[in-house]
């Protein structure tokens, strides 16, 4: 396997961050510096990061968090917030699958698979996510359609697969969103672009995941099937 592909199975770096490790000679096979173009045998060849030997783990843990409000999707914060981390059970080396926004709720998905979580976030598996948004501002089904057109933003094209208004109070509106791709910030950019703003966001779906059943801050396990949705989902061959 390509040498960026195996760091991210041992948890080093993501593949982009695995690559600039890579170039900055902080990776070594068999005793010589690695280069970007290598490929490994685990089984055979030796892979060191600052002289640690690194071995691709044996299992992996995947998990589904409801995520509350004023947590910090990472696995640390030199702040010392709270972070998404803080809620796995002890011994759990799994991180977050992507990032919620600090006042952003629902759906994150945890887990040390590297190559399962890389497909999961990678723009081109197209892997749907679902929010519920409170907007506060004039928001029409004009609006929606814009939405789902494609919106410019700071030279970047924004857009939704499909916009739905649940309800409506006023200048208050209750809407679901769809996105593919999901820059960041981008459900809020959206409305931002349509001079709207977004006062409570809550990720509803990961493809077909929710959080039903685990009120915010709980936390379980994803069962087998859920795991071999998600597999499949990405084109993985099977789970590992």
């Amino acid at each position: 396997m390509r040498i960026n592909r195996f760091l991210a199975l041992c948890k080093v770096a993501s593949r982009r961050k695995s690559e600039e490790l890579i170039n900055a000679g902080k990776i070594t096979i068999n005793g010589r510096v690695a280069v970007l173009a290598d490929e490994v045998e685990p089984e055979k060849d030796v892979v060191e990061y600052n002289g640690r030997k690194l071995v691709v783990p044996s299992s992996y843990d995947y998990f589904l968090l409801n995520k509350p409000a004023n947590v910090i999707s990472a696995a640390s914060d030199d702040r010392g917030r709270k972070v998404v981390t803080d809620f796995l059970p002890k011994g759990s080396h799994a991180v977050p699958v992507g990032r919620l926004d600090f006042d952003t709720t629902g759906v994150l998905l945890l887990t040390n698979d590297g190559e399962l979580a890389y497909r999961l976030t990678h723009p081109s598996f197209g892997v749907r996510k679902i929010y519920r948004a409170k907007v506060l501002g004039d928001f029409t089904p004009e609006k929606a359609e814009m939405m789902k057109s494609g919106i410019e933003v700071e030279g970047l094209l924004m857009q939704a697969e499909a916009v739905s208004i649940t309800s409506k109070r006023g200048r208050v509106s209750d809407v679901t969103v769809s996105l593919h791709e999901g820059k960041k910030r981008e459900v809020k950019e959206l409305f931002k672009a349509l001079n709207c703003r977004v006062l409570e966001l809550e990720r509803f779906a990961f493809g077909n995941i929710t959080c039903r059943g685990l009120k915010p801050g709980e936390i379980r396990r994803l069962t087998e099937e859920e795991v071999q949705y998600l597999y499949k989902l990405t084109k993985l061959s099977g789970k590992k």
